[in-house]
């Protein structure tokens, strides 16, 4: 429900009453206006339009107007490019305001202009309340929005008020960096100048239209706003190359200078960890000042390489300092060096964090502990090898051998960095000479768009993500056999509850259709093959419980994050081709392909490649028991050693051999990259009531070169 009929009729009456009322949307027809060219809009809707001063504003577009408190503007609003609400969320009714933001996505197709007020209002409504009926925080409207849309840019009014410009979470083609909103006519503060506030204990600073605020009790965190673009310029650069919604760890977070601008000017998620006790109060104290609880989330926590409790040891006992070492003496060189005061505290591990699903598998590492550096990265190998993790930032000691082995060990786990970077991030004096901070970056890190033909993806849902993130271990965990071609068997691919599951929402026979009725073979080929497509019209035969147990498993292995555990796994096979298409074409663009099927008697495959479209080919293996082991996928060498196929043709079997077969197992994963060696097929099933089961999911390209 958008509005209750009676909170209709007090609106409609303090139109009536106020001819100010529902008159502010013309103020915003300049930025509108600019958005709406950006995004090329060719219809705009006001959103909560009132007197629709908008659109009188904006005369020479179309400008569409919607109120639920005006009669013949009540009507439900189509789509729209751009959509504009201003001054409306903050006086709709509490219980509504969940389906009134779930409507401003379900109408928004590229962007829209967003205000909200966090104060109540000076008018009353008729039956003496606030005219401002739901007064939250920014954070609390901060996490409602990152729900349903992009944060591109939010500008601050005076303290109460926030202007947002949102993406619709499908325009993901849709460019919108570097828009910004205007700055206010009178900005009471000038961007990037730190001005103590009148109460002395909290310095602020405006950053690109945005203020963050700190807890300043003494010189040191005086200092530490003061240079916070100074003092790492790399570190500040690496944290504006992050996009809404990814998750940042942050290790060895002191006050939470970064975190609060990671999360507040770049909208990442942050989980912080810093075990020094004044530090962990005092970074809470600058999340809070920030309104970023749930946002950002500190633990006092060391990480290390192993779990336990031990001394924290402090090179000095006040707020905002560093240099403190953990179950050792020891200064940032890790020579012995005394201390002024110990605490106790506790290490753990990212990997133990991360299994146990404490803290997701971050998209960027910030890693500064003074020293410790080595021991981190030892405690987080598991975590590094997954491929959502894109960026490493961490500060390194070139005197220390530990240090320079920590860039060796990232170097094999798949990360690469610029070593002008690190050179010109050294410090090149003083107690710190030599220390500066690394970025490593995720090799093989390529722009891939899954382009689906249906409407399968959602948000990922917590058992699909738990999901994904266990397939993801095995895959890293699995060797790559390089004969008769490049391929992983992976075991226990699935949760055991999961991959149970999966058996249960498995379609009937009578539910499902042969393979020669999808028209993607011909009419009287491979009739035993029973298939039901991830496509709407094969779901329709489903229940609506398989069907939504079958879409949500397409949304993570349709995600980029499991695509490209397998561009890693195979990257040397894959590497020649897919340089070659973006030599072509400048981008790789794929889709996921998925199927179950379910072969019966008398179904055989001849030794084949796979079709030149596919990149990557996944047959996961359905059974309930082991009893039909022998119908594994057979793996084949051509009898004529210099023969090859780019894909198409099924050939006859006496013209290869067989040189390996794969079990036909439960819970079991044959994974390959598509080349012109890869032949495989099933040889004929001659058993009785067989029902061979499987999902096949296959990355095709879209590119017009395909090798």
């Amino acid at each position: 429900m958008l509005i209750t009929a009676h909170y209709a009729q007090l609106n409609a009456q303090l139109h009536a009453d106020r001819p100010d009322y529902g008159t502010s949307g013309q103020r915003w027809a300049p930025v509108v206006a600019a958005l709406a060219d950006r995004v090329k809009a060719g219809d705009i809707l006001d959103y909560g339009c009132g007197k629709q001063t908008l659109a009188a504003a904006l005369a020479a577009r179309q400008v569409r107007g919607y109120d639920p408190a005006i009669p013949e503007l009540s009507a439900e609003p189509k789509p729209a490019d751009v959509v504009v609400c201003t001054d409306v969320l903050e006086h709709v009714e509490p219980d509504c305001i969940d389906d009134v933001l779930d409507d401003l996505c379900r109408v928004t197709q590229k962007a829209a202009l967003i205000t909200v007020a966090t104060r109540p209002a000076v008018k009353k409504l008729a039956d003496g309340r606030n005219a401002h009926l739901t007064i939250q925080p920014f954070s609390w409207w901060r996490e409602h929005f990152l729900s349903r849309f992009d944060i591109v840019d939010v500008r601050e009014e005076e303290g109460n008020e926030f202007t947002l410009i949102l993406k619709a979470l499908h325009a993901e083609d849709l460019d919108l960096s570097g828009f910004r909103l205007p700055q206010p006519a009178n900005p009471s503060k000038p961007a990037k100048t730190a001005t103590p506030d009148a109460a002395a204990t909290v310095t602020s600073i405006l950053v690109d239209d945005k203020r963050l605020k700190f807890h300043t009790p003494n010189r040191m965190t005086q200092w530490r706003v003061e240079s916070l673009f100074t003092k790492e310029p790399d570190t500040i650069a690496w944290l504006k190359q992050m996009k809404s919604g990814e998750v940042l760890v942050d290790v060895g977070a002191n006050v939470g200078m970064y975190s609060v601008f990671g999360a507040v000017c770049r909208g990442v998620q942050v989980h912080a960890f810093e075990p020094e006790s004044q530090n962990y109060a005092l970074l809470n104290s600058n999340i809070a000042l920030n309104g970023l609880s749930g946002r950002v989330v500190a633990y006092p926590l060391a990480l290390s390489d192993t779990s336990g409790a031990d001394k924290l040891y402090l090179s000095d006992f006040s707020p905002g300092g560093s240099c403190h070492s953990f179950g050792e003496q020891v200064g940032f060189d890790l020579k012995p060096r005394g201390s002024a005061f110990a605490q106790g505290a506790f290490s753990v591990t990212l990997d133990q964090l991360v299994s146990a699903g404490s803290v997701p598998v971050p998209d960027h590492i910030k890693l500064d502990v003074d020293g410790f550096e080595h021991k981190v990265i030892a405690g987080a190998l598991t975590t590094l090898r997954d491929p959502k993790v894109k960026t490493v930032l961490v500060e390194l000691n070139t005197h220390l051998d530990e240090h320079r082995q920590v860039i060796q060990t990232l170097h094999e786990l798949g990360f690469s960095h610029d070593p002008q970077q690190a050179q010109g991030a050294l410090r090149a004096s003083g107690a710190f000479e030599g220390v500066g901070e690394f970025i490593f970056t995720r090799q093989l890190e390529k722009k891939v768009e899954l382009i689906q033909r249906t409407t399968l993806r959602l948000p990922m849902s917590s058992r699909a993500r738990d999901v994904l993130h266990h397939v993801l271990e095995r895959v890293a965990q699995a060797p790559v056999t390089d004969a008769p071609f490049p391929h992983a068997v992976i075991d226990d691919v699935f949760p055991p509850d999961y991959y149970a599951e999966m058996l249960r929402q498995f379609p009937a026979l009578s539910s499902m259709r042969p393979l020669s009725e999808t028209g993607r073979v011909g009419k009287d080929n491979y009739k035993e093959r029973m298939t039901t497509l991830f496509e709407e019209s094969d779901f329709a035969r489903l229940s609506q419980e398989q069907a939504r147990f079958w879409r949500e498993l397409a949304d993570w292995m349709y995600s980029d994050t499991f695509l490209q555990a397998f561009v890693e796994k195979f990257h040397q096979a894959l590497e020649p081709r897919i340089a070659a298409v973006q030599r072509a074409e400048g981008q790789l663009n794929v889709r996921g392909d998925a199927l179950l099927v379910n072969d019966q008697t008398r179904y055989a495959i001849g030794p084949h490649t796979d079709a030149p479209h596919r990149l990557v080919t996944f047959l996961f293996y359905l059974p309930s028991d082991t009893s039909m082991q022998e119908l594994g996928t057979s793996l084949y060498r051509p009898k004529q050693a210099d023969f090859t196929c780019w894909g198409g043709p099924h050939y006859p079997h006496a013209k290869f051999d067989q040189v390996g077969r794969v079990d036909f197992l439960p819970n079991r994963l044959l994974a390959f990259p598509k080349t012109e060696r890869s032949f495989h097929g099933v040889e004929p099933i001659d058993r009785a009531d067989v029902n061979r089961r499987l999902l096949i999911n296959n990355i095709r390209l879209t590119n017009r070169v395909m090798y």
